[in-house]
């Protein structure tokens, strides 16, 4: 019976050889080749819960990437030594403050030039996906030949929720490999796709338990996993006619939710599909042209400064307030009983409204 719940019982991170997680050149990844010959890449900022792509981050995959161009191994593993997850997107911080839009665009033609070259890579590449794989994170992802999804998975672009759509290639890359439609849909709403969804949508190759991670990564980069590339819908759909009269939908739709005036990251994302879906070269100059201009606006930089004020509440979050005041925010019924409460435990309240 224990030899049996030796196998149920969550397990640790298919990590590679041991010396994967030993120091070496890099901050930020570590590399090591098993006894077949395969790299494993593994992501783990120090200090940090979870991994993010920082200026940094982005110029050490770089120097990987040459090392591994040199001394070609048979394939690569690509994960996250994080228990949170892979890649939690990029790390939005660096972007505070910034008001030049050109000097946006010569970042992200650095960044996408290096997830280029991950593309380009004449080896078979494998991303292993656990936990939150998000934004900046999944656009790494669908750079590699496979994504393996163990479980928990959890991939999607939030970026709409910034103001902001795909900025790293995943407006090029997601269209062209699930239904338009789909991917669409994924990077206007921003909602998550789990695991088991996106083994259908054709988003990841394979969703394996834990303890069958290794075994999964040696079968892509063997050829053994089956993966579904292109199809008959997904080039209908991409056609100019197809993405014209798709196009025509998503914006009637959107204008409903997402006034463009307040809201402007879902329509351009829209306008590039639309324009530029045919050519991946134009949609990808499109791509970091737009997101730089949208993240120097005023919609992205006051929703990025909610975020931020979000988080930092959450740091906040130990049940004590230090205050005697509280101002409520809408004097509705929820408002109300909030304003109530407050009062009922002997704070000063006033409450604001729209409507005196």
């Amino acid at each position: 019976m224990g030899n049996v719940w030796d196998v149920l019982k969550p397990r640790d991170l298919e990590l590679g050889p041991p010396a994967a997680g030993a120091p070496g050149p890099w901050r930020n990844w570590h590399l090591a080749r098993d006894e077949q010959g395969i790299a494993w890449l593994l992501l783990d900022k120090p200090g940090a819960r979870v991994n993010t792509l920082s200026e940094e981050v982005v110029a050490e995959l770089n120097d990987v990437l040459e090392q591994l161009e040199r001394e070609l191994p048979q394939g690569v593993v690509m994960r996250s030594a994080k228990p949170s997850g892979f890649i939690a997107g990029a790390d939005i911080g660096e972007f505070r403050g910034m008001a030049d839009a050109a000097a946006v665009e010569a970042r992200l033609k650095e960044a996408h030039a290096v997830v280029d070259r991950l593309d380009r890579l004449k080896a078979p590449t494998v991303a292993v996906v656990h936990g939150y794989c998000l934004g900046g994170g999944l656009e790494v992802a669908l750079a590699c030949d496979y994504r393996i999804a163990v479980d928990d998975a959890r991939l999607g672009f939030p970026e709409v929720m910034l103001g902001l759509h795909p900025g790293l290639g995943g407006t090029v890359r997601l269209p062209r490999l699930i239904n338009p439609l789909e991917a669409m849909t994924m990077m206007l709403t921003g909602r998550n796709v789990y695991a088991a969804r996106a083994k259908p949508l054709g988003l990841v190759d394979a969703v394996v338990p834990e303890r069958h991670v290794k075994a999964a990564a040696y079968a892509a980069v063997e050829g053994k996993l089956k993966a579904r590339r292109g199809g008959l819908l997904i080039t209908l759909v991409n056609t100019d006619a197809g993405r014209k009269l798709a196009a025509k939908r998503m914006r009637a739709q959107t204008a409903t939710k997402a006034p463009i005036a307040h809201y402007p990251a879902p329509h351009a994302l829209i306008d590039l599909w639309e324009t530029h879906g045919r050519d991946p070269k134009a949609m990808q100059q499109a791509e970091i042209a737009s997101f730089a201009q949208l993240l120097v606006g005023d919609t992205s930089r006051n929703l990025v400064r909610v975020f931020f004020l979000r988080e930092k509440l959450k740091g906040m979050a130990d049940g004590k307030f230090a205050g005697r005041r509280v101002h409520v925010i809408g004097a509705g019924a929820m408002g109300g009983d909030i304003a109530a409460w407050c009062a009922w435990q002997g704070f000063t309240v006033t409450l604001g409204d729209v409507k005196p």
